[in-house]
């Protein structure tokens, strides 16, 4: 029992409560704060704190306080409180009553009610306890004129709280911040003190600091502090002593950017801002104020953050700062929606908007709290947040908090309410059947909002009010209602149909169910039922009991239903609808019964009742205050009792409405206002209502009031720069609107409507919001409210901006001169009244009662005051800063005007040079005195500073520049010219006249870049990949400086690129020409070529451009895409497709097709290999064989030659018809057969399908039978039997091919007869068989002969070959077939009757021999080589193999053609050794290697320069000219130089500058010591060795003049000669000169040797099978027209073995240098040899000359290599001379005077023919010899000077002349028609390797005059003396030979002679230049003629100018200078 008691308990208490709440749920508001409590709240301990924080909402919301961590604020005693209202009280406490956790924490304050809660935003509270605190003046002195520092220095502990509030200046003058300053003092607003214009005065003057503590207020003065002033006047540069690094306000507030600097004179001050692309000066306007050392602006927007830049300058420099303004920009958080209502289940979405002026905020840090709780992250996006299928828990408080970086926060709040859901059932109960007794609970759970009420009822009727029923009912935490009934004891009466209704305002649902009591049939009291007419009546019968069987009603004694409105349905219930009240009231009775036939009646009333209608009604429209209104509301219809109510705004008329209801009748309520008013408008609701139903009805009252104010505009006073609210609110019927005007005028004018607009705000509640009212605010505004009721109101109200004093204009200045009256103005704007003040200095107030040079005016204006002050007779003490101080009630302000007075200014001293460039020198100077006389400008002048002009022309020369900008103190001079010294002095200029020149500066300017290009650009081909550029110098005058060298560009002129290809170049520093060779270039490319020059500063403009193009080339790409068709048996068409265009390398000529057929013959024929040209892409190759297969080859070719070949192509031509047989035999075989047989055709043009023989019978000349008879294409024989004997059978044979029957064979014919005489039917020819393989040769016979066999007419016998074996057949069978094997075999057959005899030719094929390969010529590079092939094999030649390898390198092998006979090998590393060596293929293998050819490529280590042209000492520095390091044909790689100092010391230590230094022009040495000899060492590397030399040289003294003389002989003395001071060099120097002391007396004994052996040779040669190509040609020697039909030698006989020649290009023009060197030449001395075969060794020697000279070519062999390398010593084709075949050693000389550069030239040119170049330069009766194939002889004699120093004139003392030679100089024998020349190869740098000198014969001289010539010569040497009276000089003056006696300096003085080759006379000793010279030709204008008398030397070497007229002709270094077909075009030598 007590839990049904529990469960009524509960039923009642939350019955009450969702009853009382409900109503109110709609009028629910939650909290929202009124005033949020501040971030930060500071405060002593002495005065204590307090936070306020006030919320609305509904119901009212309570407040809290919270600590970060969210536990609760609580009070503490004395300490602590938390007031009613929710303000938090932090009391005043002792210091020791701090606590950290109350006085230095974080409170959140909390508004919360029955909706939710809010927080707010973090407060720090810092509580300070006062502390007692001393401040103390730092000065920072300075100098007279200048301006002091006073700086007022707070401890560090309360730093942050004190501020200067004042400075005092003894002993009561207050100083007080300002922005301005007067002049004197200026106090910053951070604290600082300036005193500007420091006197000696100054210094008895005492000052202190006042500060004040911001939250005890408390002030604090500093002890008096005196001034420092240094008496030093001289220049002190600015530097920032004081600065705010950043200012952080908010928007709408001024900011103060201060930055002051210390300096003498006292620093101006610029001011930049950052915010930009760039800096930008900061310049004054309405709301910025540049004050000096002060920016202020006013009104900041967050345009004006940034990073500004504050520079202070005077003439001694300037000083730079950085300031940052952070201007915190307020802004607006606002939740969209504030209030979202969502049904359950649903999605809420708040969106976080963030705004500031109106614009949207980029993201920020967002923050989402429910309930004062933060949310999870994962439920918002970005600044979305989603609350997915809402329940009732998400309902309440939303907030959005925005954290800025700077750490303040704002936030909006939102709520999310429950939209109305109907009611849902969650659970419900189901039917049962039970006995009675047993307790039943029953259980409904409904969900809905708002929250659903749950009822209960029986059978339709409220359940039983007795003891044993109890209703439960409570909410769950989750908002679901559930309900219980209970039922104890339950009884049979208890059962039926139970349903639980649940409902609210949305909607409701029910659920029944029945409980089934056992027992009898039961029926419980029908209550009485009203019934409303026209709806639908249910009437449920209450029985009890179970089972039922059936149930009826009855009314009136009749069962139901009698009516189509009444059905009773299967449970028993009876429906009538619609209901009549008429006919269905009354009583109706229910029984029920079960199965055994009990049953149960009870009876009830039905009453029906027609619920009530309204009559519509209404109010009337326009009324108005104080008009009466009533209105009737009328019933219609309805029964009685009937009830009518009146509703205002859904709640009953209150009292005080003044309205009255009356009664008219029953059905009738009168409502009638006698007075209406405002409070009349509303919604009036007639409700009337009886038992069936409640009507309502409602209408509209709007009483229309006019507007009246709530809160009415007044008037209102501001300060300047403050926001001001003007109030105006009103109300009225329909909502007012304001609209804010303002006067345009006076107070009665026009008015202009107030709109929104920036620091001008219109509210909604209808304020106006002004901020930073400025006077422009000021005036009368005009408030209006108006709803269309009436006229509106108004109200004018005064708005006055209390303005303190203030300047519009910033400080100036007034000039006046001496004696004049000063007139100084101010115009102040403020408030009046306003009084003026003049002060002096900002201390002396002026008083015209104490001055009687001053007056004072004053007069007002409409803004304010306007003051002047007038000064008569000024003179300069009146000069200085004035004040003009007004002050009123609301402030003071005062403006500086600075008065100077114009007095002619004094010089200005300190003239310097702060800048000086290569055009422009600025200079800066000073003033003579700081404020003395007004200069209005500065003239500078100038002039070029040059010392032999008179000083008369000075003046003239002077040019003058105006500076009018004086405090600056500096200029720019422009315009000037680089390097050049200029003299600089200033004027000062005033009002009164100029000041005297200051003191002259002297300055030169810097050097400048390049101002013009270089000219006379010319770019020119010297091959397909390379251009040599050239070009001048620059003009001297636009040089700008030393030129250093060229950056030459190039590109392609078809490219679109505008950017060129850079190339540095070294100059030689003096501005020389330069060329360059640009290699490595497209091929036939047209470049475009740019030069600029470069000096120390940088490169000079580029030159106009130049185009070249490269030389053609051959295509680099074979045809492409080519193909062949058949189109006949002879004929095949070959198409291909152009190479691609970037590989033509020129204009295609057209193409070449090279083919040939496939075939396997013993030797190729002659047109084995075939060519023909096209310019077409097709070609029809006709006259082919037939039937073959062609191999095709395509190439394209330009004007330079065929291009690379196509890969062989292999095409069939068609088949035809075949030739006839190629022979046919008929034999009788017995009487009456024949046996024929017969060959294949020869070419039988397709595959033989068949023979056709044909037989005719003749008898006589009739032709008895024909016949033919097809057989297989296998079968070559037939036998015809049973023929007629004697009888003439004819027979031929034809062949056919798929194509057709060819040609018959020979008629053979035979008679048969019956003696059968031998014959043989097999056929002979020729058998070729590879070898070692077998043969078969047949000799098949008939007639039963007796067979021989003879090889050679030799019989052979069975047995007799080792390798033969004869069969019974009579075949002859050879195995292992060798070359031996081969020859003549023949069968012999006899039987007595006849004979017959067959010959074989057998051919054995074997390997070809090995061939016989040579080494034509080398290069540095490259090395070219011939071959003629031996003994083929008797196959042909399918390839050749090369095979190379350097020295201690791998093996490379090449594949080469059949068809070559040379190749060069390229690619190849510069002097270094190879071995080389060719083998031979065949179809059956491949030949022995060749001999091993041992050569070395051109070029040795590098040599030695002359020191003089190596090194160039200065005081300090050594520069090293490394370009002039000879590299002796290979490139340097790198130079190791150290040096060290000659000193007494000699193990004194190198000091390394380089181990590894490249290749350049020049190098300088640095860091050395004046006047010192040091020695320095070098080491130069190339690919073939090193060389090493040591030198000494002397700097120069410190000014540049030469060294003592002594230390220049110490270093003489010291000085060692190079070759002699490097063992390196001094052996293989001796091992030479006694190597070719050797080879001189090999020669000779060879020469003596092959006399005797010229018959045996010449029969040895005929006997050898192969001296048939004994016949020899020069490969390279080109051709060259001679006058009188002379010609060049070309057999071997007509050259000499070590003739040199010289060769030209291989294109033809003798202009074009081998390569890029400035003077490089490419020599060869040739070795000549047999022809090369033209194709493989088909190619037959030419004729032998009759007419041949057999004088000796035999010379001893001379190996290149190094005297170690013994297998030098035994190469037969390369180093050394062949005996037999007389072939002469080839070697290649190549110099290079400045370049390293090698040449891929081949020697092995086409060339017929030289240029008429060299005819025409060397024909006037003289010969030029010249090293130089380029035509760059300019630089010869510079070259000379460098590269000769070292050889003391060595090339001086050989001649051209056969009359210049000495004691020591022997005349050769001449050998008659031989033209010779010297040709001396040097092996290296560490050798001398030398030919034997013959003489040079000319043409027209015949051999007995060369006889007669030579024996004058010996007996001049002889007698010292020439004889002028010599009957035979005469004639030999007209033929001269050309002599050519070099001779060794050395060993000149020893007079040795050696013996000549033709043994007659002494040979003048073999001359050769030492290593390292280099040689030019010496031109001269005439040949010393043979009679005139010799000159002698000296013991002293001449000069070379004295040698040149001592020795008239060309002198010739013998190791360059060529005698060769190029220089021999005169027809006569000179005279």
């Amino acid at each position: 029992m007590w839990i049904s008691s529990r469960f009524f308990v509960i039923f009642l208490l939350l019955h009450l409560d969702t009853t009382c709440s409900e109503p109110f749920e709609a009028h629910l508001r939650g909290p929202g704060f009124v005033m949020e409590p501040p971030g930060r709240v500071e405060f002593s301990n002495s005065s204590g704190g307090w936070l306020d924080c006030s919320a609305s909402g509904s119901p009212q919301p309570t407040v809290d306080w919270v600590h970060a961590d969210g536990s609760a604020v609580t009070e503490i005693h004395g300490v602590r409180r938390v007031l009613r209202n929710g303000t938090l009280v932090l009391m005043p406490f002792a210091a020791a009553a701090y606590h950290q956790d109350v006085h230095n924490t974080i409170y959140r304050c909390i508004a919360s009610n029955s909706v939710g809660r809010i927080v707010s935003r973090d407060v720090q509270v810092r509580a300070v306890v006062a502390q007692a605190y001393k401040v103390d003046v730092e000065v920072l002195s300075a100098a007279r004129g200048c301006t002091a520092i006073l700086r007022c220095v707070v401890p560090t502990f309360v730093k942050e709280l004190v501020r200067v509030v004042s400075w005092v200046h003894e002993p009561a003058i207050y100083i007080y911040p300002s922005l301005q300053g007067d002049g004197k003092f200026h106090l910053l607003p951070t604290g600082e003190l300036l005193i500007h214009n420091l006197q000696e005065s100054d210094e008895s003057q005492s000052f202190r600091c006042r500060s004040m503590h911001r939250l005890t207020r408390q002030v604090v003065v500093s002890s008096p502090t005196r001034l420092r002033i240094n008496s030093h006047r001289g220049i002190i540069s600015p530097s920032v002593v004081e600065h705010t690094a950043h200012v952080q306000v908010s928007q709408d507030e001024g900011a103060v950017l201060l930055c002051v600097a210390q300096g003498c004179p006292s620093p101006e001050y610029s001011w930049f801002t950052h915010n930009g692309a760039g800096p930008l000066p900061v310049l004054s306007g309405p709301r910025v104020r540049l004050l000096g050392p002060i920016l202020a602006i006013e009104a900041v927007t967050g345009e004006d953050s940034g990073v500004y830049k504050c520079t202070a300058g005077n003439v001694g420099g300037e000083a730079s700062a950085e300031l940052r303004l952070t201007v915190a920009t307020p802004i607006q958080v606002e939740i969209s929606p504030n209030v979202l209502s969502v049904h359950m289940g649903g999605t809420a979405e708040f969106r976080c908007l963030v705004t500031s002026n109106g614009s949207p905020v980029g993201m920020q840090n967002i923050l989402w709290y429910k309930d004062g709780r933060q949310l999870p992250s994962s439920g918002r996006v970005e600044d979305t947040l989603v609350v997915p299928r809402v329940s009732r828990e998400n309902r309440g408080m939303y907030q959005c908090v925005v954290r800025r970086p700077e750490g303040d926060t704002f936030q909006a709040t939102a709520e999310l309410q429950l939209g109305d859901a109907p009611p849902v059932l969650l659970y419900s109960f189901i039917e049962q059947t039970l006995q009675p007794g047993p307790a039943v609970s029953l259980k409904c759970s409904a969900a809905g909002n708002p929250t659903p009420q749950i009822s209960w009822t029986l059978d339709g009727f409220p359940l039983p009010s007795n003891g044993r029923f109890m209703i439960g009912q409570y909410i769950t935490v989750h908002g679901d209602v559930i309900s219980h009934v209970n039922i104890s004891h339950v009884m049979v009466e208890d059962g039926g149909e139970y349903a639980c209704i649940a409902e609210n305002r949305a909607g409701r649902v029910q659920h029944a169910a029945r409980l089934n009591i056992y027992g009898l049939p039961y029926i419980r009291l029908i209550p009485k039922v009203t019934a409303v007419s026209g709806e639908t009546l249910n009437l449920k019968c209450p029985v009890a009991g179970y089972p039922i069987e059936e149930i009826h009603w009855e009314r009136g004694g009749r069962e139901l239903p009698d009516d189509i409105r009444q059905r009773v349905q299967p449970d028993g219930s009876l429906t009538i609808s619609p209901v009549q009240k008429n006919s269905d009231s009354g009583v109706y009775t229910c029984w029920a019964r079960n199965k055994q036939g009990h049953s149960a009646r009870r009876s009830g009333e039905v009453t029906v009742i027609v619920p009530p209608s309204i009559e519509p009604f209404a109010f009337q429209e326009g009324l108005a205050e104080g008009m009466r209104t009533r209105t009737v509301c009328g019933v219609s219809r309805g029964d009685a009792p009937l009830k009518l109510i009146w509703l205002k705004d859904g709640d009953p008329l209150p009292d005080l409405l003044g309205a009255n209801v009356t009664m008219l009748d029953q059905y009738s309520s009168l409502l009638s206002i006698p007075s209406l008013s405002a409070t009349h408008s509303g919604e009036y609701t007639c409700v009337a209502k009886n038992p069936a139903a409640e009507i309502k009805y409602t209408a509209l009252l709007q009483v229309k009031v006019p507007p009246r104010w709530i809160v009415e505009p007044v008037d209102a006073n501001v300060e300047r720069n403050r926001h001001i609210m003007l109030h105006c609110q009103a109300q009225g019927v329909p909502t007012p609107s304001i609209v804010w005007k303002k006067a345009t005028g006076s107070k009665s004018g026009e008015y202009e409507e107030v709109r929104e607009r920036p620091f001008t705000k219109l509210l909604g509640n209808g304020s106006l919001l002004l901020q930073h009212v400025k006077e422009d605010r000021e005036g009368f505004y005009l408030c209006q409210a108006n709803n269309g009721i009436g006229t509106g109101i108004g109200k004018v109200i005064q708005l006055k901006v209390n303005s303190s004093p203030y300047f519009s204009s910033t400080s100036r200045s007034v000039m006046v001169k001496k004696g004049d009256t000063a007139l100084l103005q101010c115009a102040v704007s403020g408030d009046k009244p306003i009084n003026i003040v003049w002060m002096r200095s900002g201390k002396n107030t002026l008083n015209p009662s104490t001055n009687y040079k001053i007056s004072v005016k004053q007069e007002a204006t409409p803004d304010g005051v306007s003051a002047e002050l007038q000064i008569r007779t000024v003179d300069a003490t009146d000069s200085g800063p004035y004040f003009c101080r007004a002050s009123n009630l609301y402030g003071n302000d005062q403006q500086l005007v600075q008065l100077q007075v114009q007095e002619p200014p004094l010089p200005p001293s300190v003239l310097e040079a702060a800048m000086i460039s290569s055009r422009s020198v600025n200079i800066k100077w000073q003033p003579k005195t700081l404020g003395t006389g007004d200069v209005t400008k500065y003239i500078v002048e100038f002039r070029e500073a040059d010392r032999s002009l008179p000083p008369a022309l000075f003046v003239e020369q002077w040019q003058q520049m105006e500076v009018k900008d004086p405090p600056h103190f500096n200029a720019m001079i422009e315009n000037l010219k680089p390097a050049t010294r200029y003299a600089f002095r200033v004027i000062a200029e005033g009002s009164a006249g100029r000041s005297a020149p200051s003191q002259e500066l002297v300055v030169r300017t810097e050097p400048q870049r390049p101002a013009g290009p270089p000219l006379s650009l010319s770019a020119r081909p010297l091959s397909s990949t390379e251009l040599l550029i050239s070009w001048v110098a620059p003009l001297p005058e636009l040089r700008h400086g030393d030129i250093q060298g060229y950056n030459v560009g190039y590109k392609l002129s078809s490219s679109g690129n505008t950017a060129y290809n850079f190339t540095s170049v070294s100059g030689d520093g003096d501005g020389g020409n330069g060329e360059l060779l640009l290699s490595g270039l497209a091929k036939f490319a047209r470049y475009t070529v740019v030069v600029q020059a470069f000096n120390q500063v940088g490169p000079g403009p580029l030159s106009e451009p130049t185009a070249a193009q490269t030389m053609e080339d051959v295509p680099s790409r074979p045809p492409e895409d080519v193909r062949c068709a058949a189109l006949s048996s002879q004929s095949l068409q070959v198409s291909w497709q152009p190479p691609p265009i970037y590989h033509t390398n020129g204009l295609l000529q057209g193409y070449k097709l090279i083919f040939e057929p496939i075939i396997d013959d013993i030797q190729p024929s002659k047109d084995e290999v075939e060519s023909r040209k096209t310019t077409a892409l097709t070609m029809v190759l006709t006259g082919l064989r037939k039937y073959t297969n062609y191999s095709i080859q395509v190439l394209a070719h330009t004007r330079m030659g065929d291009g690379a070949v196509s890969k062989p192509l292999f095409c069939h031509s068609e088949e035809d018809v075949p030739e006839a047989p190629a022979d046919i035999k008929v034999v009788s075989s017995s009487s009456q057969s024949l046996y024929i047989s017969w060959l294949p055709p020869t070419e039988p043009n397709g595959v033989i399908t068949k023979f056709s023989l044909y037989t005719r019978v003749v008898n006589g000349r009739e032709e008895l039978n024909n016949e033919k008879r097809s057989l297989p294409s296998q079968q070559a024989y037939y036998e015809a039997k049973g023929l007629h004997p004697h009888m003439e059978y004819q027979f031929w044979v034809t062949a056919s091919t798929r194509v057709g029957e060819g040609k018959s064979s020979r008629v053979s014919s035979q008679i048969t007869t019956n003696r059968v005489p031998a014959r043989i039917i097999s056929f002979g020819g020729a058998v070729v068989r590879p070898w070692r393989s077998t043969v078969t040769l047949p000799c098949t016979a008939v007639g039963k002969p007796k067979r021989e066999w003879f090889k050679s007419d030799v019989a052979l016998r069975q047995g007799g070959m080792h390798n033969s074996q004869l069969l019974d057949s009579g075949d002859l069978i050879i195995s292992s077939l060798q070359l031996a094997d081969g020859g003549n075999y023949s069968c012999q057959v006899d039987n007595g009757i006849g004979t017959d005899r067959l010959t074989h030719v057998l051919m054995v094929q074997v390997p070809p021999t090995a061939p016989t390969l040579y080494i034509t010529s080398a290069t540095s590079s490259s090395i070219l080589m011939h071959w003629k092939c031996g003994f083929t094999g008797n196959a042909p030649i399918t390839g050749y193999t090369l095979f190379y390898r350097r020295a201690n390198g791998n093996t490379d092998e090449m594949q080469l053609s059949r068809h070559a006979s040379s190749h060069e090998l390229k690619g190849l590393v510069c002097g270094s050794p190879y071995q080389i060596y060719l083998s031979a293929q065949n179809k059956v293998g491949t030949s022995p290697t060749s001999t091993i050819l041992h050569v070395r490529t051109q070029g040795h280590s590098p040599g030695h320069p002359a020191s003089t042209a190596l090194l160039a000492p200065n005081s300090t520095s050594l520069m090293v000219r490394l370009h002039s390091w000879p590299d002796n044909g290979c490139p340097l790689l790198y130079f190791v130089l150290q040096y060290r100092a000659v000193t007494d010391d000699p193990e004194s230590e190198w000091v390394l500058v380089s181990n590894a230094l490249k290749p350049q022009r020049r190098v300088v040495v640095n860091n050395l010591q004046p006047s010192t000899l040091y020695q320095l060492r070098m080491e130069a590397h190339n690919v073939a060795g090193l060389s090493q030399a040591d030198f000494s040289f002397v700097t120069l003294t410190k000014d540049g003049d030469p060294p003592p003389p002594e230390i220049i002989h110490r270093g003489h003395r010291g000085q060692t000669t190079v070759i002699f001071a490097n063992i390196n060099l001094l052996i293989p120097t001796i091992a030479a000169i006694s190597g070719m002391l050797c080879t001189i007396i090999m020669v000779i004994v060879c020469y003596r040797h092959k006399q005797s052996n010229i018959q045996k040779e010449s029969l040895e040669n005929r006997a050898n099978s192969e001296a048939a190509q004994r016949e020899r040609y020069y490969a390279t020697i080109h051709k060259v027209s001679m006058q009188n039909n002379d010609k060049i030698p070309e057999t071997s006989e007509d050259i000499s073995p070590y003739a040199t020649f010289q060769l030209s290009e291989a294109g033809g023009n003798m202009s074009q240098p081998h390569h890029g060197g400035p003077a490089n030449t490419l020599l060869h001395s040739f070795m000549y040899h047999e022809r090369a075969l033209a194709e493989g060794c088909s190619s037959p020697p030419p004729a032998a000359s009759k007419n041949r000279r057999r004088h000796s070519r035999k010379t001893e062999p001379e190996s290149e290599e190094s005297e170690s390398d013994q297998d030098q010593l035994t190469s037969s084709r390369t180093e050394s001379s062949n005996q037999h075949e007389g072939k002469i050693k080839h070697s290649i000389i190549y110099h290079g005077a400045q370049s390293s550069t090698s040449s891929d030239l081949s020697p092995m040119s086409e060339q017929k023919s030289l240029p008429r170049r060299g005819r025409s330069r060397y024909h006037h009766q003289q010969y030029q010899f010249s090293t130089n194939t380029t035509p760059r002889h300019h630089n010869s004699n510079k070259m000379n000077n460098n590269t000769t120093s070292n050889t003391n004139t060595t090339a001086t003392n050989t001649t051209a002349t056969p009359s210049t030679s000495s004691n020591s100089n022997k005349i050769l024998s001449p050998r008659g028609g031989n033209l010779k020349s010297i040709s001396s190869t040097f092996k290296s740098q560490d050798s001398i390797q030398c030919h034997i000198p013959t003489l040079v014969k000319s043409p027209s001289i015949s051999t007995q005059q060369q006889k007669q010539f030579h024996k004058q010569q010996l007996q001049s040497s002889s007698n010292s003396q020439h004889s002028s009276s010599n009957p035979n000089s005469s004639s030999l003056k007209q033929q001269q030979p050309l002599l050519i006696t070099p001779k060794l300096h050395q060993l000149e003085a020893n007079g040795q002679e050696l013996l000549g080759l033709d043994g007659i006379g002494n040979s003048p000793l073999v001359a050769c230049m030492p290593p390292s010279s280099q040689f030019r030709p010496i031109p001269h204008k005439s040949i010393m003629p043979a009679h005139e008398p010799p000159h002698h030397h000296n013991h002293q070497q001449p000069h070379p100018q004295q040698q040149q007229q001592q020795h008239p002709g060309t002198l010739l270094n013998p190791s360059t200078a060529m005698l060769s077909s190029k220089f021999f075009t005169a027809p006569t030598l000179p005279k």
